[in-house]
Parts: structure tokens; sequence; C-alpha cells
């Protein structure tokens, strides 16, 4: 038993060192927190239309936790913002490439110091900074913030990536050297086979076939049968998610390779991407089926649309053939960061296409094709879009249908093509305004509008009695008005309150359509620096010197995103 223990030990050391066979350096970077590393995201995870771009750290759910540099070098960019990283630190390093740290609760007290003076020299918040080279330079080790759970987090952690300084690139930073406790192999939840073709089948049928898997260990098989019936042309996609040691987080995988009577015939690896290419997330799973069940399958399958660079094999754009009357012993390898392997065997059996009822061409009749490489427009009396090449990743049969109106809305309700369709980049879309009642046109912004009616702004801008706006998604269109200012809510003080014994002061503020697209806070007409936590709805005030002692006036204004305005003052002794 011992011996096989420390066999498996040695596997996936083996499996470990493979992967990081690179010419990354090893044990340069020192961990960006003390204690051993657990992880609650891993690089490249699928996300919402994006690859994760670095690990995120646990901190044991909590904030405070001192943050190191992970090698000497020089503060290059600081970016503080309400969403998004929240408060982030972009390290350069001789070494050529770049540590970055978000979701952070502060900065030290010398990145901290500079931060502020420039965030007041422009009276914001939210500031993008470029320090002078070798301004804030920092040693290997040293404590440069304190962890949090500022932006977009949805719990406190650690964002940490490591970027070639030259292309910006993100790099698995599982790749140098850095430690992880992981003995646990990926789990596969399914199989899917896509029929590629209209006269290809997948046990007979023309919709791709879902499969349910059985195994354990290494090993998975299909669950009711080990055989597969494929008529032509075929692609594959498979679910999993990845556990590790000592967390119940479900991350992701980073090799995912097709073999096909044991020669290989595609592979994909997460060793590194681009940030303009990390959308491509939605070509390379199964979109339509995750929007419609909310499980991502892995494709084969390359649109003609699809520049994703993690493709390390892939001759035939991820498509096989199904030879009639042979058998193919199909193998599905997946990897984790660690090295940690799981392997799904089945057989793939060919048919002819004379023994089946082929696909009838009436689906492909319906509806005005789009295509990748073209700019493609449609147009009605009350709609019109226009979709740049490239926008898709692969031709579709546009279809639109005019909707009547709801209540609240100042058009018709515009459902353009499906949602289950993703796109790469934007779309104009320009919607007419039926209903002229409203007297100030500058509150009109165009919604989409949710399965229950319940509208999300896009913006727009009125042009010639149309909204235009600039889109990303398909979905149900419609114009509404925005004519509701933002609310403002003392948290913890009154109006008079004595505050000389608080360290913060807080105001909740909200908008009900547009959005919060600016505010302001004053002491005595001064501004002041007010943290934004936008997922809480909170400006946070850290009291410094603006805030004398004695009687003071504090003035919050908020606008949204039409210019609606609400303005709260408050008279305080400190």
């Amino acid at each position: 038993m011992i011996k096989s223990v420390s066999l498996l030990l040695l596997l996936t050391l083996i499996q470990a060192l493979g992967l990081r066979a690179q010419n990354y350096p090893q044990n340069y970077f020192q961990h960006p927190v003390n204690g051993v590393i657990q992880l609650s995201g891993t690089f490249a995870e699928l996300r919402g239309n994006h690859f994760h771009s670095g690990i995120d750290i646990r901190t044991g759910g909590k904030e405070g936790l001192p943050i190191y540099a992970a090698a000497d070098g020089y503060v290059v960019r600081i970016k503080v913002e309400p969403g998004g990283f929240g408060k982030a630190l972009y390290i350069n390093h001789p070494n050529g490439y770049t540590t970055v740290y978000a979701h952070l609760q502060k900065f030290n007290e010398k990145i901290n110091d500079w931060t502020r003076g420039r965030q007041y020299e422009k009276e914001s918040f939210a500031v993008d900074l470029f320090p002078p080279k070798g301004l804030l330079k920092v040693s290997k080790g040293e404590i440069i913030a304190i962890s949090g759970n500022s932006g977009a987090s949805e719990g406190p952690h650690l964002h940490y990536e490591i970027r070639e300084t030259q292309t910006e690139m993100p790099v698995n930073p599982i790749l140098f050297g850095l430690s992880i406790k992981d003995f646990i192999r990926p789990t596969m939840h399914g199989l899917r086979v896509y029929p590629e073709g209209k006269n290809s089948l997948v046990n007979d049928n023309p919709e791709p076939g879902t499969f349910v898997l059985a195994g354990w260990g290494p090993f998975y098989r299909l669950k009711i049968s080990d055989t597969i019936n494929v008529t032509g042309d075929f692609s594959l996609g498979v679910s999993s998610t990845d556990l590790m040691n000592e967390t119940s987080n479900r991350n992701g995988i980073v090799e995912y390779t097709v073999y096909i009577d044991s020669l290989k015939v595609f592979e994909w690896k997460a060793i590194k991407f681009s940030f303009a290419e990390t959308r491509y997330i939605n070509s390379f799973i199964d979109y339509s089926y995750y929007y419609l069940n909310n499980q991502r399958f892995m494709r084969t399958r390359l649109d003609p649309g699809n520049r994703l660079s993690m493709y390390s094999y892939n001759p035939d754009n991820g498509i096989f053939h199904a030879i009639p009357g042979k058998s193919h012993l199909m193998k599905v390898v997946l990897k984790d960061s660690n090295g940690n392997e799981s392997i799904l065997q089945f057989i793939i059996n060919g048919k002819s296409q004379s023994t089946v009822k082929l696909k009838s061409d009436d689906s492909v009749k319906k509806g005005i094709l789009f295509t990748v490489s073209n700019l493609n427009n449609y147009a009605t009396p009350d709609m019109r879009i226009s979709m740049p090449s490239n926008c898709l990743y692969d031709s579709i049969r546009f279809v639109y249908k005019e909707l009547p109106s709801i209540a609240g809305s100042y058009s018709a309700v515009h459902s353009i093509h499906t949602p289950q369709v993703p796109l790469q980049s934007h779309y104009d879309l320009s919607i007419r305004v039926r209903d002229k009642s409203l007297a100030d046109s500058s509150k009109l912004i165009v919604v989409r509008l949710n399965n229950e009616n319940r509208p999300s702004s896009q913006g727009g801008k009125i042009d010639n009695g149309f909204m235009k706006v600039r889109l990303r998604d398909f979905g149900r269109y419609a114009v509404m008005a925005d004519t509701l200012a933002p609310l403002i809510s003392a948290v913890n003080f009154k109006e008079n309150s004595e505050i000389s014994n608080l360290s913060e002061i807080k105001v909740k503020i909200s908008d009900n359509l547009s959005g919060i697209s600016s505010y302001r806070g004053e002491i005595n007409g001064k501004w002041i620096l007010m943290d934004y936590d936008a997922k809480n709805r909170l400006l946070i005030y850290k009291k410094d010197a603006v805030a004398q002692t004695g009687n003071i006036t504090l003035t919050v204004t908020v606008s949204d995103g039409v210019g609606n305005q609400s303005v709260s003052q408050w008279n305080l002794v400190n």
C-alpha cells in the first residue's frame, strides 16, 4: 500500500514537472501570501465571457492579510475602480514579467500616500495611474498591500497574475513553481457529440447527443453503453471541473486532448493567452447549451470566427470523421495545473448514410444569412441593425421579430435573433421612438429585457427619431425613460450627529435604471475621497485632514446615466 501511494505521488510530480517544462523561471517569485496556497480560482478557468487571467488565492474568508511583493521590482501601474479588480497593483520585475495583485483592501503607506495625492489632484476615487519608472520600488517579500474584497470580487481573496511585461499576456502562475496542494483529478460531468454537416447524425439523430458518464479515479466511461453510432463528421464537447485538496471550490482544467485509435487529433492547452482573445471562450464552449442549462461543455470544433490561440494541435478544426463500418476507439484526456489526469474512453461506430434518415433542409431556409467575414445589415421601418465582419463566430440565419410595446416603453419590443448565439464584438442597433410624449428625450435609453421583462440599461443616444446604441448580445430590446434621480441615504450617522468617534462615514447610493454615472463628496465645500463599493452601493469616507474639528457640512451629489441628479446635505459635529 505504501509503495502504491509513493508511486502515485511520484507520477503526479512527474506530470506536474512536465507541464512546467517551459522556459519559465522556477522559484524566482515567492508566494504573495503566507502559509499554504489554496485556490478558489485557477488560470484559464471558464468564466462569464472570459477566461480567468490569473489564480484566486483564498484568504480564509476574511480581509486584512499581508500581501507580499513576489520579487524585486517597481510599481508600474495602480488602478482603483468601483468594479473590476477594485484596488490593484502592477509590479514590473527585471526578468521580463509583471505581477498583478487585485481586490486589495488598501496599499502600503508609501504606495497609498502617492495614490491618494493623485486622487485628490484629480478629485476622483477611480484612477488609472502609471508612476514614473523606479519611483515606487519594492523588494522581494516586502508588504505591498493588505488583502480585501474590493471591486467585483464575490468574496475576500487575492487575485494574482503573472504577465509577460512586453506582451501583457497572462501566463499560468503554476508554471513558475508556485506550489499548491492538489492530488485530486479533474471530474468529468458529461459528453456531447455533435453531428457536423447536414448529412451527419448521432445515434440516427440530426441533433447533438448528450451522454451521462460513470467512473472512478482516473477512468471514465459512458454510463449506458460504450458505443455511439455516428454517420459522417462529428465533433466533441466535454464538461469538467477540478477540485483541490482541502477546498470545495470547483475550478478549471488546463489541458484537453483527444485521441482516435491512439492518434492525437486535438489538443488545447491553457499556458497563456491575450486579453484581446479572452472573449473567444463563448466559441470554445457550447454557448447555447450553457445559456439554456447553465453547464459548460468545452468543444473541439473551431468556429470560423474563433481566433483563440490556446489550440495547440487542431489540424482538422476539431471535426472528426466516422468511417462507415468501422469502430473507432475514442480517448479524451483532461489535466489540471498540477498534472492530475482523468481519461474518458468510448467507441464511435461509423454508419453508412444510406441506412438512416438524413436531416431535412427546411431548417436552413429560414432567416437571412449573416456570415462571419462580411458586413451584415438588416432594417425595418422601426429598426436597423449593422453588424461588422468578425462579429460572429459562425454563419447564422438571422431571425428578427417585432413585438408589441410593454408598459413604460416608448417603442415596440424588438427581438434581435436569439440570446443563445454569442457575439465576439459589438454591432449597432437603432430603434425608432414611437411615443413622442416625453418632453426631455435625453432621458431615453435602450434597455434589454429579461424573461420577466425586467429592463437593464444599455445606454444609447437619440438621433433623428431613433435611439442608437452599440450592443454585444442578441436579445429583446426596447426604448424606455429614466426620469427618477438616484437615492442617497446616510448609513452610520444622521443630521446633527456627533461623529468624532467615527473613523469612517458611510453613505448608501442607488439608481433605478440607468445606473450611477458620477458622484462627489464635499466637506465644507472641499472635495473628499470617498471609496465607492459598487457591489454594496456604498460610499465610504475615511476621515482625513479635510474633516476639521467642529461643525462641518457634508454634501453628497450623485448623477445617473442620463443626467438625473440628487444632492443630500448633513450638518455634523466632528
